[in-house]
């Protein structure tokens, strides 16, 4: 019959399990992403490590294979999502957990307004509401392909399918969640605005004050 194959855990669990930092951060993203729990970060962490650690194995070698596993990888993370076309090894080393989360099915649903609210996104993929490519996918972790993106909808069967179905958004939710968008990235860009104005007044302050001890250093 042969050896029974032992289950291995394929992600990597916190080192210390009792940092109040880690916590709070993951305590944020449980809410934030709708997470059932931790081990879901945790293994979306142990990814992004296992790439990072192949982006730089890969940088230093050498070779014409060295080179078209480079290239695949490039391919690879592009394909997902994750970098963009022509990005170089340096933005995957640049990559964060956030950046890996906002890939997997249950966020890009709620993104797409097909669901209220994370959690409910969750249900819906575990539940089997959800296709993607014409199939069913019931993994909420799934990451989904660039390509696939666009045909991200809800099974033939599924009540959720009906536009008009009372947890679905309306038209009227939609548009003022838009305006929200929009108003809370103007609100953002007159920060910005205001933080880059601040800090060359701060340097022409700064400056003016240096000049002033270099002339008096001279007298």
């Amino acid at each position: 019959m042969g050896d029974i194959k032992k289950i291995r855990k394929k992600y990597q669990t916190p080192m210390h399990p009792w940092s109040a930092t880690r916590i709070a951060e993951e305590r944020t993203l449980l809410k934030e992403y709708g997470l059932g729990n931790k081990k879901e970060i945790w293994k979306m962490n142990s990814l992004l490590t296992r790439l990072k650690d192949r982006a730089k194995l890969l940088i230093a070698q050498q070779g014409s294979q060295a080179d078209k596993e480079r290239e695949q990888l490039l391919q690879r993370m592009a394909r997902l999502g994750l970098i963009r076309p022509g990005a170089t090894f340096d933005d995957i080393l640049s990559l964060s957990l956030h950046d890996v989360m906002n890939r997997r099915l249950e966020t890009l649903l709620f993104k797409k307004h097909l669901a209220r609210s994370a959690k409910q996104a969750r249900q819906m993929v575990t539940h089997r509401h959800v296709l993607v490519g014409g199939k069913m996918v019931t993994s909420p972790s799934y990451l989904v392909a660039v390509e696939e993106e666009p045909s991200i909808t809800f099974a033939a069967r599924s009540p959720f399918l009906n536009e008009q179905h009372p947890e679905r958004f309306s038209e009227a939710e939609l548009e003022e969640r838009r305006q929200r968008a929009e108003a809370k990235k103007r609100v953002e860009k007159k920060e910005e605005e205001e933080v880059l104005v601040y800090d060359e007044k701060a340097i022409k302050e700064a400056e003016a004050l240096v000049g002033e001890a270099g002339t008096e250093g001279e007298k």
